[in-house]
């Protein structure tokens, strides 16, 4: 997108920090599996996100869900779909991936069993969209693994082995355009049954000044 870098780092941060406390929830129990820790994660983002300002910009942040918290994985395909919706003045954009989110701490193998699963997973998401990924959550954080990555992979692997992002760069790439696709962009209900995802988040960003002032404002900052 065009370089509004002081909204897109505050913003990308603001939701890397909300997703990894949601990380010290799950590792406090908090969080009893890891459906109920993605919509703990997702709430948090939502929380953090939704009216915030920066510079002329206001988000709005939305969750959604269509299973039950509960929902056998062999029902899920992805475990969320991030959209993001930039109706700027002068750039204007609606784009989304699928994720899958598994809590492994580095270092640590993955059963046979649970690497298939997450890498068959991978390969369902990305027979939808490219724009496929897994959040990785540990006590160091969240680190953001490419799908193609995991499916990729000729036996069990700890995804932290892999090349990865920060939640921070990942949205920071997401809000670039680096990541997303223009395909997966809605999120309503009858995307996430389509899809056979758990949840939804969506975040907005418009203007809450006259579009001649933030054009003005927007200017100084390329």
């Amino acid at each position: 997108m065009l370089k509004y870098r002081r909204i897109i780092q505050d913003s990308a941060r603001r939701i890397a920090d909300a997703a990894n406390r949601a990380v010290d929830d799950y590792i406090m129990a908090d969080a009893e599996n890891q459906a109920e820790f993605t919509g703990i994660m997702l709430g948090r983002i939502k929380t953090a996100m939704d009216g915030h300002s920066n510079r002329g910009v206001r988000w709005t942040a939305k969750t959604l869900t269509s299973h039950s918290p509960n929902a056998r994985d062999n029902t899920v395909t992805a475990d969320f779909l991030g959209v993001v919706e930039f109706e700027l003045p002068e750039y204007r954009v609606k784009k989304g991936f699928l994720a899958q989110v598994r809590r492994i701490e580095r270092g640590l193998p993955m059963a046979p069993h649970e690497w298939d699963r997450l890498a068959d997973q991978c390969k369902q998401m990305l027979a939808i969209t490219a724009e496929s990924y897994v959040f990785v959550c540990a006590r160091s954080g969240i680190v953001v693994v490419p799908a193609l990555a995991i499916a990729s992979g000729t036996a069990p692997r700890n995804p932290h082995d892999f090349y990865s992002r920060t939640a921070l760069r990942f949205y920071e790439d997401h809000f670039e355009c680096f990541v997303g696709d223009l395909e997966v962009s809605s999120a309503d209900t009858a995307t996430l049954q389509r899809l056979k995802a758990r949840y939804a988040l969506y975040l907005g960003a418009s203007p809450i000044e006259p579009v001649a002032d933030l054009q003005m404002q927007l200017g100084k900052l390329l």
